[in-house]
């Protein structure tokens, strides 16, 4: 068994969680962890930490060379993946990330928002390097299934994505950082119909959905996610979207409507201060879910269904895939929140399929070829305290969702 040495960059709510992961596996021989500010420092003799500005050009580069990593893979904030990116084309190293900065280019021939890490791709390939993009859970495993169902058909018509975030209390919380948070508010969603790209409403399209389980039928709406940008360049289809249920929905809905997450200055008194900017203050930081009991319920799901033609019938696959709560997160002793651990957990099983991927360039999940993506499915199988569950069958019409 070939192992790795891995250099992660990037210690926060996610990366923190993937090193601890990461340490159980034997195929990891050794992880150097670097942020700009070290806490929570694990005591394990694989892993060592470094301070480092993911910024820095000189500083990246220079601990890739004294370290050899296998594998770099970026946990800092998405405004650093070009530069990561650059780093270790000139290092000669292979680069996982797990999103996109997602640039506004209504000029763009491709899609609206550019997925800056492809353009990378060509000199990846020149130097027989491989680059994994948005591999995390959403984006990231969505990625990948949607490429499985489309597998499963003849013809792909419709790729639907549906994401649950329920916290299960009413008490106002980000599950993620507020900052990131509001921008994603202020984005316009990107949607994929009729073989082009599209800007949505926020909050749009709104349409009753049910989840597996006892999550039942929720509301669900558009939102911004990075799986639009890349899903068409790379499977055939003719529409896609996704959409979210968020039990905390109203409050950005609210935030949305007032403009508060605008960034023009308004004139208060002598002062001189955004919405965003004011919110960005006022809003609670993200808690440490682990801590408290009131979050126990919390729960993260996908599911990704492709309709289309097979053996010249309609027909529809999907993918369900229900994570633990935040309790049984809990037991596993990582201090993680559902979400982080969801994120991590998808990233370790990528980061683990490495030495099966046979192509080189800067691609998305849903490229990777049928035994990385089957390696990845029976891994999230095995796990016990995962629900995922395959569904085909026959349609008497095409899709047309009908729940009120």
């Amino acid at each position: 068994m070939k192992t790795m040495k891995i250099l992660n960059i990037g210690n926060g709510k996610v990366g923190s969680v993937l090193c601890k992961l990461l340490l159980k596996e034997e195929k990891i021989k050794a992880i150097i962890c670097c942020d700009l500010q070290i806490k929570n420092k694990i005591k394990n003799k694989k892993i060592t930490y470094k301070k480092i500005n993911a910024g820095n050009s000189k500083e990246v580069i220079n601990l890739l060379k004294k370290e050899k990593p296998d594998i770099v893979i970026n946990n800092s904030l998405p405004i650093f993946n070009e530069n990561i990116l650059k780093c270790c084309l000139k290092c000669k190293i292979n680069y996982i990330d797990l999103a996109s900065y997602w640039d506004y280019t209504p000029n763009s021939k491709t899609a609206l928002y550019e997925v800056e890490q492809l353009k990378f791709n060509e000199k990846f390939i020149k130097n027989k390097l491989t680059g994994l993009i948005n591999a995390g859970v959403s984006p990231g495993l969505t990625n990948l299934l949607a490429r499985e169902c489309s597998e499963h058909l003849d013809k792909t018509n419709e790729i639907r994505i549906r994401l649950l975030e329920d916290t299960k209390t009413d008490k106002l919380c980000f599950a993620w950082s507020k900052e990131w948070l509001l921008d994603e508010i202020a984005t316009k969603p990107l949607v994929y119909k009729n073989n082009k790209f599209e800007l949505g409403r926020c909050f749009g399209e709104e349409e009753r959905f049910e989840f597996p389980g006892d999550n039942g039928i929720k509301n669900v709406c558009l939102i911004a996610q990075e799986e639009i940008g890349t899903i068409p360049l790379y499977i055939k289809t003719k529409h896609i979207n996704i959409k979210m249920y968020d039990n905390q929905v109203e409050m950005s809905k609210f935030m949305h409507k007032l403009d508060l997450i605008s960034k023009k200055e308004i004139q208060i008194g002598k002062e001189k201060i955004s919405p965003l900017q004011f919110m960005t203050r006022i809003l609670p930081d993200t808690p440490d879910m682990h801590k408290f009991s009131s979050f126990d319920e919390a729960v993260f799901g996908l599911v990704v269904e492709a309709e289309g033609k097979k053996s010249n019938k309609n027909h529809q696959i999907s993918y369900s895939v229900m994570f633990p709560s935040q309790k049984e997160v809990n037991k596993l002793k990582l201090d993680a929140s559902f979400i982080a651990y969801a994120t991590a957990l998808m990233t370790k099983f990528f980061i683990l399929s490495f030495d099966k991927i046979k192509q080189f360039g800067v691609f998305p999940p849903e490229n990777l070829n049928e035994t990385v993506r089957h390696y990845i499915i029976d891994s999230l199988k095995k796990d016990k305290s995962i629900n995922i569950l395959y569904k085909s069958e026959v349609l008497a019409t095409p899709f047309k969702n009908t729940l009120k």
